[in-house]
């Protein structure tokens, strides 16, 4: 209804990018797009700590637990080895990411990685992903990264859909974060930006709104 103001949400919408492509052959396991990516600004609660596991031991663990973070040192990695593949699911299912050190990533591999790789949640070194540290990672740098990361995927259709901000979020790191993907997304198409079709963008309760019409030729 026209003059109708907007609805007031009781929480703080996430912003959704929608890519439509076009003239990719998807077969081609060239031209897919499925990794991890570094946006430059932070989303607020994008990977919350309770959806954050790390396999991690030694000081990292205690590190992480005066923090508050999940942990799955190698003792209870050896525990869940003998236990159920519905106890594993279960622990897949339980977070929404996986952080391992570098050294105990056979270890992880060995017990879970059959169900993590199901959920692609397995944690994936640079330049695919974010989820394997260093046994000297510096902490307190690596978990500011935590909210900025996100999955850029385009593996079984021409479609990539992704969130990149919250409503509430100043407009420059909204177009920045927006940006930073559609530079990234072009460079990683076969022929750029004539590789796709149309952009939307909509809140999560929002309609999608057309914002680039990408013609044929253009760049």
């Amino acid at each position: 209804m026209e003059g109708k103001p907007e609805k007031v949400r009781k929480f703080d919408e996430t912003v959704d990018l929608v890519i439509n492509v076009r003239d990719v052959d998807i077969k081609n396991p060239n031209n897919r797009i499925d990794q991890e990516f570094l946006l430059p600004h932070p989303i607020k609660g994008n990977i919350s700590k309770e959806k954050v596991c790390f396999i991690v031991k030694d000081d990292m663990e205690i590190s992480l637990k005066k923090l508050g973070y999940n942990i799955i040192n190698p003792g209870m990695l050896d525990d869940l080895q003998k236990q159920s593949k519905k106890d594993k699911k279960a622990v897949a299912n339980k977070y929404d990411y996986f952080v391992a050190r570098a050294d105990l990533m056979r270890n992880l591999a060995k017990v879970l990685a059959r169900f993590l790789g199901q959920q692609g949640k397995m944690p994936r070194p640079q330049p695919k992903g974010f989820g394997v540290i260093k046994p000297n990672e510096n902490l307190e740098t690596y978990i500011t990264k935590l909210n900025r990361i996100i999955k850029i995927s385009m593996k079984k259709q021409l479609l990539i859909q992704l969130k990149f901000g919250k409503k509430s979020q100043e407009f420059k790191e909204l177009k920045d974060n927006l940006d930073s993907i559609l530079s990234f997304v072009k460079n990683h198409l076969p022929n750029g930006n004539n590789n796709i079709s149309s952009i939307y963008i909509k809140t999560t309760m929002g309609k999608a709104v057309k914002v680039e019409d990408k013609g044929k030729g253009r760049r």
